[in-house]
Parts: structure tokens; C-alpha cells; sequence
């Protein structure tokens, strides 16, 4: 028989993290699901604790591939995925005792296509609210849409959710093949899904690593992650260009003060010609936004692409320096 849940979990060398990540799946109140535990080519302890695991609970299931990167091993766990829902995990976090079965049991009360919920952020000592998550789940809301409450713009996070597995299949959606691959998805199933349930609390503990390897969001100067990062603003700022002109503004302004400055806080430490792409990318971004999209920006922000903008490189680099230090102290 089908389970009420599959949870795709890929890994790839997290053998410090992934018994506390599994610990958190199996201890969950919602019990009817399979895991399909998606090794992507480890090279550490992470495929044998994963098959442990899996040979002491029956509901998971262990597959391997080559390394891909992680859009790639949620692609092949998909295919294995036999729930009425889904859902995903990322091998390095820890997710709420009730994540799932709130998630769930909203998606049956409402008929919604997914369900959200809210994040924290937690190192070995201490834990806070995500920035990326902020003003989204303060509140709940039944059968809402993306059009009505704009700051799930936010929410651009694959594994603080349940999707209805009927709808993922009917829209066909696959992950990009990079680092970032999550965003595209999140925000395209906001758009096209009929409703979608906001769930407040936190459902997931999104892991700041502070041992072992660094996660891919930590790796800033990775030319790889750095080509990503571009891809998915220039995705979700066109496919959203294609529906909805304001949910467009409203992304724009998001990435100009969130993503696009996490490129531009990197590009001093770059060499030629990838700090050369970095500015050029951004300096188009933030040439062709509307000036309500500009206007609307934090006065500190708007001072660095003002700079950006009059191509005056040097005193830009200062500035973001300054800024970076600050962020140290």
C-alpha cells in the first residue's frame, strides 16, 4: 500500500550531522511514511549510517548514484516516491516532532495543494529565526495564494513544506542541476498551486554548520555556487515576468536586497573575470527594475547599487568591505 508521505532526503558526505537529521524524520508524530535516502556519492561514513538505518526501520529506503549535486539526487529520489504527499529533508537539518503531520493534516482539512511552515536557524549553541523566512508565518492562513499574501515571495525553500504529490506530478517539476536549485520550484509551485496552507511555529531547523564541511549556502566564494545563485534570480525573475508583473516587482525588490547583495559582498574577494560577471549581472539586474522597485529599497542597500550603477567600483568595494566587517564584529 502507498504511504500518506514520501520524504526524499538527499546526502553527500554529512556524516557528522545525518543520525541527528534521521533521528528527527523517525521520531515523527505522522508515522505512515517511507524516506528514500538518496546517497550522492559520499565518500565519508554517510552511505553505511545510512543503510544501518535503513536495516533497523522499515520505512527507509537507501539508494546511491554518482555524485550529481543535490537537485539531481531529488530528481532520482522522486522517482522512487510513491505517497499521496511529499516532502523534503536536506541531511544536515533536524525537523519539528509534529512538522509532518501538521503539514498533512492541513492539506486534508483544506484540500490545498501544499502546506508551509515556519524556520529556524541553529549552530552547536544557540538558535534564531531565519531572515529568509521572516513576516511569512506569523500568522496562519487557510487556503491562501501567493497573489494575496505576497511575502511567500520569501519562502523559497523546498524543505519546510508538503506538497500534494497529484499536483507536483502534474506540473512535471524537476530540479535544475545546480547549486540554488531550490528556489525555482518553491516559487513556481506558490504561483501555479490553487492554494496553499501557512502553517505557524517552526516545522525545521535549518542548520548553520560549524564542523565539518561547509553547506552550500556557507561556500559564498564557490564559483559553482556563485553561477547558481545568478541562474535562479534570473529564473524566478522570468518565469514570474511571465504571469504576474507585480509578483515580479515584488521578487526583484526581494533579490536586490537579499540575494543579489550576497554576490556583491563576494565580488571583492574574486579574481578577474568572475568578480567581472558578478558586477556585470548585477548592474543589468538592478539597470532594468522599475524605480518604485529602487525607491522601495533599504537606504543602505539602494547606496551600494547607486555605486554599482555609476560604475564607481572602487568606492562600492569600500563600502561593502565596511559592511562586511561590521557583520564580523
Amino acid at each position: 500500500m502507498e504511504p500518506t508521505l514520501s520524504l526524499v532526503i538527499p546526502f553527500c558526505d554529512v556524516e557528522l550531522y545525518l543520525p541527528a537529521c534521521l533521528e528527527s524524520v523517525a521520531g515523527q508524530t505522522l508515522v505512515d511514511f517511507e524516506a528514500v535516502l538518496v546517497d550522492d556519492g559520499s565518500v565519508d561514513g554517510s552511505g553505511e549510517i545510512a543503510e544501518e538505518y535503513a536495516g533497523r526501520d522499515g520505512r527507509f529506503h537507501v539508494v546511491h548514484q554518482a555524485n550529481r549535486g543535490p537537485g539531481a539526487a531529488r530528481n532520482f529520489g522522486l522517482r522512487k516516491a510513491r505517497g499521496q504527499y511529499l516532502g523534503f529533508v536536506d541531511a544536515d537539518d533536524i525537523v519539528a516532532r509534529d512538522a509532518f503531520g501538521r503539514l498533512v493534516d492541513s492539506l486534508r482539512e483544506t484540500d490545498s495543494d501544499l502546506a508551509c511552515g515556519g524556520v529556524e536557524r541553529f549552530n552547536s549553541t544557540s538558535r534564531w529565526a531565519s531572515p529568509l523566512h521572516a513576516d511569512i508565518f506569523e500568522e496562519p492562513r487557510k487556503r491562501t495564494h501567493i497573489t494575496r499574501h505576497r511575502a511567500l515571495l520569501g519562502d523559497r525553500t523546498v524543505w519546510n513544506k508538503v506538497y500534494r504529490r497529484s499536483f507536483w506530478r502534474r506540473h512535471g517539476f524537476l530540479y535544475p542541476e545546480h547549486p540554488y536549485e531550490d528556489g525555482l520550484i518553491s516559487v513556481s509551485a506558490h504561483v501555479l498551486a490553487e492554494s496553499v496552507d501557512v502553517i505557524t511555529g517552526p516545522v525545521y531547523f535549518w542548520r548553520q554548520r560549524d564542523a565539518g564541511p561547509l553547506s552550500i549556502t556557507q561556500r559564498e566564494l564557490d564559483l559553482r555556487n556563485i553561477d547558481g545563485r545568478i541562474r535562479q534570480i534570473q529564473a524566478i525573475s522570468e518565469f514570474l515576468a511571465a504571469r504576474d508583473a507585480g509578483l515580479r516587482d515584488a521578487y526583484d525588490r526581494a533579490a536586490l536586497e537579499h540575494d543579489v547583495i550576497i554576490l556583491l559582498m563576494a565580488a571583492p574577494r574574486l579574481e578577474a573575470p568572475c568578480r567581472d560577471e558578478v558586477l556585470d549581472f548585477a548592474r543589468e539586474f538592478a539597470g532594468r527594475v522599475s524605480e518604485d522597485v529602487l525607491r522601495r529599497l533599504s537606504e543602505e542597500n539602494l547606496k551600494f547599487y547607486c555605486l554599482l550603477l555609476e560604475r564607481r567600483t572602487g568606492d562600492l568595494f569600500c563600502h561593502l568591505e565596511d559592511r562586511r566587517q561590521d557583520a564580523l564584529l
